[in-house]
């Protein structure tokens, strides 16, 4: 038994080995993998450990899964739970019909305007998350436009109106239904029509072949829209926080018990509650997605799709995609026009006070939220593509486990993982800061190639010297301590030059110029960022604002706290070393690199993050990096690794493989996966709405605050400015694919995944 462990031990040490032959492939595999587990793993392993603790004493306690049985609480807690599930599975009901019907209409039934009715199904996804739950009030509302002024109905104690679980499911499955319809399409368009035609041949009617031959096929499609559906309406933030009224859901309840009750405990332990059924929905929906492959589909069809033309089944699924059309026009026709009036339900005069309003109250929040969802839009993208590189290309023990953890953000509900980096990063997260160094340090001696006992010295010597620095200058602060790093980082870039080879040494040089640049960017950084500030607020008005705002921008390059600086060092010393000659030159690297990194990143609290902008980009990268990771998985899968190999036949290394072979060819899933990213940054709520700070403003919490605040015509005029900003990114995203790669396809079913 024994020996079999270890010889397993053996096997996946000597994967990871052969894997670091490979220095750029090994640091690609470390960052992103310290990634996902900084702000995936971490955060979650948190809520799990603060769900059975006391938040003031720190005692174990079972108290809030208690009240599940306790006869007191039993009957709401039961109720709020049964509640969330009704909505649940209600959204994901008719959210999966719908998007079926509205796909079936586009691909079988020859609907006119097709690229125009297409763009009209996907507006839902470019719109803040409760942009219709606003459309809703203002047409269906107590003095809504429809049911008010139109139809005369007064509201009155105990009538049926909008807000309840009725009114939250309508407007979750009109908000919910492309991401249906996105799936069930793309598998209706691949979908081999040879079983069709041969039922046809055989005398079968149309309705006879969709309900014994096309629905069977599709019945892994109807799976994966359901069960994602589900998981999306559970982690709904917005629209339940606007609309349950009288009733109560687990999301509303985890965010009052943090905003309203300031109990992480109680929020902890509910989260804990609505993890299992999403992550048991997300397993599933993992199993029916690699069920896939049993549908017949090819990459080119043998026939042409099967057209509907009898009116008994045709004109079903046009009246009601008509519909859903219309309902979807006079929604975001109703925010566009609020946005104009001046007092929506009493005066209907068109005004433009409300944009004048909003861009004088919201410039801070329009400018925050569109710089922080660009930045996080890069890391998000190159992340995705690193792993799905890794996960198709490369085999290694636990390439399951970080395929899975990388999809993690986007099946977890948001607010679960918003809590989770609250309490992970309100002060330093020492074990994860540790595990993750102990990685790294073991790359580092593995780069080294000298004698254990070479190694254990350097070990030593680098870890006590960069310890004892920084407890000796702790005090003085992280200028100071970025100023001896600088010091050292040009030591190490003097030593790197001397000590490689001469055909490597300019290479060297330049690599080496990065971590002195950041730690020259953080000490000189402050100095014209804090006089541009002062000078901006002198101007007055918005001008004082957005030139405040954009130097705090500034400072977000320049001022990255210092372990990031420390673990860049640590990333980049493996593949510097092996550029180096072996023996006392690596040994010297190694010790001052070492002792560097040390120093920066046990400095004082490392990584506590929270009331940071980082922060902020860290949740938009986790949401948006499964999306990134599937369009990256599915682009390779195409790519024939034949290519790849000559490439490395030739001499190529890795990172030369992959930017000037494997990038060109993903490029287009690429940019995708970009575009998706940045609308799903610029609408996020749910992660997001407990890490927004006075000097980090995030325009969907701002929406929300004025929907509270009974200000419906401003909030639609936000929500206005968010649609006009992510359709101005994705004209953009349509020019360049239009001119780099002669076409406009987006395959935006990534999103929907």
């Amino acid at each position: 038994m024994n020996s079999g462990r270890g010889s397993t031990f053996v096997r996946r040490l000597r994967e990871y080995q052969q894997i670091a032959r490979d220095p750029i492939m090994m640091t690609g595999l470390l960052a992103s993998s310290a990634f996902v587990f900084f702000f995936v793993v971490w955060p979650l392993l948190r809520v799990a450990w603060e769900g059975f603790f006391d938040y003031q004493t720190g005692a174990f306690s079972l108290e809030y899964f208690g009240r599940y049985f306790d006869p007191y609480f039993a009957r709401h807690s039961w109720t709020t739970l049964r509640d969330t599930m009704v909505m649940g599975l209600a959204t994901a009901t008719g959210g999966t019909l719908l998007g079926f019907i509205v796909a079936f209409t586009f691909v079988r039934c020859n609907f006119p305007f097709k690229r125009v009715s297409h763009a009209l199904s996907l507006v839902p996804t470019i719109s803040p998350p409760f942009a219709i739950a606003i459309a809703v009030i203002l047409l269906f509302g107590r003095s809504g436009l429809v049911t008010h002024d139109w139809l005369g109905i007064d509201f009155t104690y105990g009538m049926n109106d909008i807000y309840g679980l009725d009114g939250l499911v309508f407007v979750q499955v009109i908000t919910f239904f492309p991401v249906a319809y996105l799936i069930i399409r793309a598998m209706l368009e691949r979908l081999d029509p040879a079983m069709e035609e041969a039922a046809q041949s055989l005398g079968a009617s149309k309705l006879h072949i969709l309900r014994t031959v096309t629905l069977p096929l599709l019945l892994p499609g109807f799976a994966g829209a359901f069960l994602l559906l589900f998981v999306e309406s559970l982690a709904d933030l917005g629209n339940p926080l606007l609309l349950t009224g009288q009733r109560n859901v687990l999301s509303t309840e985890i965010y009052l018990a943090v905003n309203g009750e300031y109990n992480q405990q109680k929020a902890a332990a509910l989260s804990l509650v609505l993890l299992v059924p999403t992550l048991t929905v997300f397993l599933l929906q993992r199993y029916w997605v690699n069920k896939r492959s049993y549908v017949s589909i090819t990459g080119k069809p043998t026939g042409g799709q099967l057209s509907i033309k009898e009116w008994y089944i045709r004109w079903p699924f046009v009246i009601v995609t008509s519909l859903t059309l219309l309902l979807v026009i006079a929604l975001y026709l109703s925010i566009a026009v609020g946005s104009f009036t001046k007092l929506w339900g009493i005066d209907y005069s068109l005004t433009l006070s409300n944009y004048a309003i909003a861009f004088h109250r919201g410039v801070e929040s329009i400018l925050d939220t569109t710089f922080l969802s660009a930045v996080a839009t890069p890391i998000a993208g190159v992340l995705g593509m690193v792993i799905a590189f890794l996960v198709v290309r490369k085999r290694f023990s636990g390439k399951e486990a970080l395929d899975f953890v990388s999809n993690l953000g986007a099946a977890v509900p948001g607010t679960i993982l918003g809590i989770g980096f609250i309490i992970a990063f309100i002060d330093a997260p020492w074990p994860a800061v540790l595990l993750v160094f102990l990685a790294f340090l073991l790359y580092l001696l593995n780069a080294i190639e000298a004698s254990r006992i070479h190694k254990i010295a350097v070990s030593l010597i680098g870890l006590a010297v960069g310890l004892g620095l920084a407890w000796a200058f702790a005090a003085w602060g992280a200028w100071y301590l970025a100023l001896i790093a600088l010091v050292l980082a040009l030591v190490l870039t003097i030593v790197a030059v001397a000590g490689s080879q001469r055909k490597h040494r300019r290479m060297i040089f330049w690599i080496m110029l990065v971590p002195v640049a950041g730690l020259l960017l953080f000490i000189l950084g402050p100095y014209p960022t804090q006089w541009v500030a002062e000078w901006g607020r002198t101007l007055g008005g918005n001008w004082a604002k957005i030139v405040t705002s954009m130097s705090e921008w500034i400072d977000v390059f320049t001022q990255a706290p210092l372990p990031a600086h420390g673990f860049l060092l640590l990333a980049i010393g493996g593949y510097v070393m092996s550029r180096m000659k072996a023996g006392r030159w690596r040994l010297i690297f190694a010790t001052v690199l070492l002792s560097v990194a040390t120093m920066l990143i046990f400095t004082g609290k490392p990584l506590a993050l929270v009331g940071t902008s980082y922060i902020i980009i860290a949740a938009y990268s986790v949401r948006s990096l499964p999306a990134s990771l599937r369009a990256g998985v599915a682009s390779l899968q195409q790519i024939d690794p034949a290519i790849e190999e000559a490439s490395t036949s030739l001499g190529a290394d890795a990172q030369v493989t992959f930017r000037r072979i494997t990038l060109p060819l993903i490029a287009p899933a690429f940019l995708a996966g970009l575009i998706f990213a940045f609308a799903r940054h610029m609408t996020s709520l749910s992660a997001i709405i407990f890490l927004t700070t006075p000097k980090w403003k995030i325009l969907t919490v701002l929406i929300l605050s004025e929907v509270e605040q009974g200000g419906l015509n401003i909030a639609t005029a936000y929500s206005m400015i968010v649609i006009f900003i992510v359709l101005a990114a994705i004209g953009l995203f349509y020019f360049l694919m239009g001119r780099a790669y002669k076409t406009d396809q987006v395959d935006f079913t990534i999103g929907g995944g």
